[in-house]
């Protein structure tokens, strides 16, 4: 390819807070269109906004998560927003003076990407498109819904930089309990800007904005698809057009909304009804202080403390039920390389199988820990610990009982597995043969039927030394 992609991000995050951003209607996904909406989110006249306090702690924490600057200043704007979806024609932001600024986040590969700005702004209402009966219809319960806007540097020059930057903006606002970043309810919603220029130039092109992507997957289709738009038309000699665009799925293409002349061309002027926000030093370091353990902190503590391979640290961490549950468990073992097995594992096959939450299942996590503890003593073989979680999962209980009752205690009595050996190597007498004359690889059949002989109380190291010195 001969040209390099010049890519910046908007990030568009829906905060979890129980009303809308300036009024007392519920903030709250779904249910009948236009019930949930109030004179004041509908911008009728002689209403005014009431700046919902938990929404601007919130951004505070959305700073605090991505390395910002939360600033003791920040004062709020009119956009002129000439769009069905927001009735009053204009939407409250923060363009002057965002509380957050100058963040960043490290991606694959160890880049730094910056982050310019993340400010608060109100959601505007979804319009539903009937292109059978050619109308558009408006439900206005998301606007006044409570975002935040980060606004990056355009740093990026790869889709993987691009996905590896959503994901963790997704996973430390989950963390920080901001935002849930439901990207297919719209909780989460990316805009990508995007150019092109000739690999070895410092002189960016012309970019294009592609809106409201809800997938991490989109994203990088989108990408990839306006670098290859973009340069056929170089390539053909044309000049691409300063616009907005929107990806679809169906058809793996982006189409033209509208021309964007100007990089801001929606006359912003200041908020008269919402006094600034204003913050003392000491209300900033109270907001740090009720900040929570981040995933890519817990990873450090897992990788450099726990001494957990960084691939098996990044998928505890990818999800932060599973991350608490693992912590739970450690808290009351050390068995930590022992439980993460385990939840990886057995755990998250049956979770994947059933469907079913980590928050919801019969066992807790000290239940895990027991059944590591009972697997590094000896007490039960590996493979019974897996058979124990499975128990758990489909009927809960006491890992040491249900190991009692399932005669998963390993055996010690070497005289008794000598002899279940000797009847084993007499059974499978050819077998024994092959191996002698040198197919080392029959070993393991041998060991197989030896654990499958001595029993579900097989110990596996004992069994492997006495058939070793046996087959020499």
């Amino acid at each position: 390819m001969r040209y390099q992609p010049v890519i910046g991000l908007e990030i568009h995050c829906e905060l979890l807070t129980d009303s809308k951003v300036f009024c007392t209607c519920a903030n709250e996904f779904g249910g009948g269109e236009n019930t949930r909406v109030c004179p004041r989110c509908s911008g009728m006249p002689g209403t005014l906004p009431l700046l919902n306090q938990g929404a601007v702690r919130l951004a505070a924490k959305a700073g605090f998560a991505t390395n910002c600057t939360v600033n003791n200043y920040s004062a709020f704007d009119r956009k002129n927003y000439f769009y069905p979806d927001l009735p009053k024609a204009y939407q409250i932001t923060q363009f002057e003076h965002p509380i957050c600024t100058d963040g960043y986040i490290d991606v694959v590969g160890g880049k730094r990407i910056r982050i310019n700005r993340i400010h608060i702004e109100e959601d505007a209402g979804k319009l539903v498109h009937d292109d059978y009966e050619g109308v558009s219809l408006a439900d206005y319960n998301r606007c006044g819904v409570p975002l935040i806007e980060i606004v990056t540097e355009p740093d990026f020059r790869s889709v993987e930089e691009v996905q590896d930057f959503v994901t963790q903006i997704a996973q430390r606002l989950r963390y920080a309990d901001v935002c849930d970043a439901r990207m297919e309810q719209g909780s989460l919603r990316v805009d990508v800007n995007i150019s092109i220029m000739p690999y070895g130039s410092d002189e960016f092109g012309t970019r294009a904005e592609i809106k409201n992507l809800n997938s991490v997957k989109s994203i990088g289709r989108a990408i990839e698809y306006e670098i290859q738009r973009q340069s056929e038309i170089l390539d053909a000699g044309g000049k691409v057009v300063q616009e907005t665009r929107r990806y679809n799925e169906n058809h793996d293409d982006t189409k033209a909304l509208r021309s964007k002349e100007e990089a801001h061309d929606y006359r912003y002027f200041p908020e008269p009804d919402i006094p600034p926000v204003l913050f003392t030093d000491e209300e900033i370091e109270a907001i740090r202080a009720e900040m929570p353990e981040l995933p890519h902190e817990r990873f450090r503590r897992y990788t450099e403390e726990y001494g957990l391979p960084a691939d098996d640290a990044k998928l505890i961490t990818a999800q932060k039920e599973f991350s608490d549950f693992y912590d739970a468990a450690v808290a009351s073992t050390k068995e930590y390389r022992g439980v993460s097995n385990l939840m990886l594992g057995e755990m998250s096959h049956l979770l994947n199988e059933t469907g079913a939450d980590i928050t919801e299942v019969r066992f807790s996590p000290a239940d895990v820990a027991k059944t590591a503890d009972l697997a590094a003593a000896g007490t039960v073989s590996k493979g019974s610990a897996k058979e124990i979680i499975t128990i758990l999962f489909e009927n809960g209980g006491d890992p040491e009982k249900i190991a009692e009752e399932h005669g998963f205690i390993m055996s010690n009595d070497a005289s008794e597995t000598d002899a279940v050996i000797d009847e084993v190597l007499k059974a499978n007498a050819d077998v024994v043969e092959k191996y002698k004359n040198g197919n080392a690889k029959l070993f393991g059949f041998i060991m197989g039927q030896a654990i499958k002989a001595c029993g579900k109380g097989a110990n596996p190291a004992m069994i492997k030394e006495i058939l070793s010195k046996k087959l020499q």
